[in-house]
């Protein structure tokens, strides 16, 4: 780089570091010649140097005795990094360099070392598993090793279904309601505690309206008021520790209207049976003899969201709707090999399904590699040669791809309701949504959301009583709480900003497929008629995982106007991959 003795001083006194001597200054150009870097990156790089061998970490002149010991640990640690990369990758792994050395005009007159790699490329197949892994990193040999590929876990509905499809029609996708769809990034934490508590308090009144309507309640009884009559209460329940909710540690939380936002104990020994957990609005009736704690006595069942009063049409599709759901991470941990993915997009494109609705995480923060910083590439465009791939893999096919985003991604928003993916590449079969979603497929109501709400929920929760099905009870509570993460605090790992929250995360419409992707085992199940799938992880660690596949046949209208649900047309299954 061609870079100044006065540049660099000038990047020396950001630092408050003051050198007269012109022949340090050279050496530093010096230094920016052989390494190619600029005045910044070698004062920068003087600056860690310093830092990390002075006993004060504190920034001193530069010498040329100090100079030339950082010249030797960086030549020394160069060596050491090429020695590794050449032990580490016993075959050729070809990334969007090599594709590009391959193409450009600049090397009509290859060395040989190019020769060596435009020979390899020429063998190579046009799509492979190593075309979506960053360079440096070999396939998964564990994942490799499999021997259950393609295995059914888990059958729901009939079993005799036929999942190849050759049908000419796109089907249309878009949001159930365009108004409250969360379509563009945002400004976050710019959160005022105001408006914070505010949304809280309007969660609780708004679910108080409800029960009012519903149990005939003409006015709600302030919990921290001493009565010996049964009163009518309603508020959320907290916990009066920092630990696990217990049935010792539950508060109850009253609105600012009708309890003054005051907290009381709350006393269920009197309840045959019960599930609570932190952030949940309950409403029922008991007693508060002395105003110090209040007995409950009764809970009112809870809501579901309204249904939907028109039956799926499935308008471009001929005899039924064919789904095909997978949920990241999509690479493995171990080697970040994106194989999973691709033996994904060769069933899709094998068996050409409607719909393809993949769930991030696609850059997994999570990753062994990414948390110890050994990817050499920007995440960004990790996720740009994934969605391409995606795009040159099945094109050709009348296959619609969903992508919806998750606070996971290394390469997007850390935040909670998630902003759709930015695409850099246009196409008719891709189409991007936000977490959580709630989109209209053909007629059918699909409700998503990436982020492990049944997790987190579930390491809170606690139940009394016969409750035996723990993930139907989960899914039941998302469904009568009416938004997609109810847990209040929320897990460290979310970051929720609840002014979009208010507004992106709710659930306006009694959903007829909830898709859930969670750590928990898979499941397919009947939720007061709604079906609700986790199809689990497409990758587990180092190794194979399952996605979800569906049929929805035509529904009967006058069947569906008695039930309002289209459960007994679904057929489903969990596949390994």
């Amino acid at each position: 780089m061609d870079v100044t003795i006065n540049e660099i001083a000038e990047q020396l006194d950001e630092f408050c570091i003051s050198v007269q001597d012109e022949e340090i200054l050279r050496k530093l150009k010096e230094l920016c010649f052989v390494y190619s870097c600029s005045a910044e990156d070698i004062v920068a790089e003087w600056v860690s140097y310093c830092v990390s061998k002075t006993v004060k970490k504190e920034c001193i002149p530069p010498t040329l005795q100090l100079l030339d010991q950082l010249d030797k640990e960086k030549e020394m640690n160069s060596k050491s990094s090429k020695s590794r990369k050449s032990q580490s990758v016993s075959t050729p792994v070809y990334n969007s360099k090599t594709i590009d050395l391959k193409s450009s005009e600049h090397f009509e007159s290859p060395t040989m070392d190019n020769r060596r790699n435009l020979s390899l490329l020429d063998k190579s197949p046009q799509f492979s598993p190593s075309s979506m892994t960053p360079s440096c990193f070999t396939p998964s040999r564990k994942y490799g090793s499999r021997n259950n590929a393609g295995d059914v876990c888990l059958s729901f509905g009939s079993a005799d279904v036929e999942w190849k499809h050759s049908d000419e029609i796109l089907c249309s996708i878009t949001a159930f309601n365009e108004s409250i769809a969360l379509q563009k990034p945002y400004n976050y934490m710019c959160e005022k505690l105001r408006d914070y508590a505010s949304i809280l308090n309007d969660m609780i009144l708004d679910a108080a309206k409800l029960f009012e309507e519903k149990n005939n309640i003409e006015d709600w009884g302030h919990i921290q008021l001493p009565s010996m009559e049964t009163v009518p209460v309603v508020g959320r329940i907290c916990s009066d520790n920092t630990g696990r909710l217990s049935a010792s540690s539950l508060l109850l939380e009253g609105s600012q209207e009708t309890s003054s936002g005051q907290c009381i104990p709350l006393d269920v020994s009197s309840l045959k049976q019960f599930s609570f957990f932190p952030g949940q609005i309950i409403a029922g009736t008991g007693v508060n003899n002395l105003g110090k704690k209040f007995i409950l006595k009764s809970l009112f069942e809870g809501l579901y969201p309204p249904v939907s009063s028109k039956a799926p049409d499935l308008a471009n599709c001929i005899e039924s709707l064919s789904v095909v759901i997978a949920a990241g991470p999509f690479a493995t941990s171990d080697t970040f090999s994106y194989e999973p993915l691709f033996d994904l997009l060769k069933y899709i494109k094998s068996h050409q399904p409607h719909v393809v609705i993949l769930i991030g995480p696609f850059v997994d923060i999570k990753n062994e590699l990414i948390e110890n910083g050994d990817v050499n590439e920007i995440y960004e465009e990790v996720f740009k040669r994934i969605t391409s791939e995606i795009v040159k893999s099945i094109d050709h096919a009348n296959t619609r791809v969903l992508l919806v985003p998750s606070s996971r991604d290394a390469h997007h928003d850390c935040i909670y309701p998630t902003p759709p993916y930015s695409l850099s590449c246009t196409s008719r079969i891709l189409q991007v949504a936000s977490d959580p979603c709630v989109v209209n497929i053909e007629g059918v109501i699909f409700a998503i959301s990436a982020t492990d709400i049944l997790f987190h929920m579930g390491k809170e929760e606690i139940s009394h009583g016969q409750m035996p099905d723990r993930l139907g009870r989960l899914c039941s509570h998302i469904l009568t709480q009416r938004h997609f993460y109810p847990l209040y605090p929320p897990n460290d790992e979310v970051n929720i900003e609840y002014l979009h929250y208010e507004a992106n995360a709710g659930l306006p419409v009694m959903p007829h497929v909830l898709l859930l992707p969670s750590d928990f085992r898979y499941f397919i199940k009947d939720v007061n008629g709604c079906c609700c799938i986790n199809p689990e992880r497409l990758t587990k660690h180092s190794s194979g995982g399952t996605f979800a596949r569906m049929k929805i046949n035509r529904i009967d209208e006058k069947i569906y106007a008695e039930k309002h649900s289209i459960i007994d047309y679904v057929k489903a299954e969990i596949v390994k991959i």
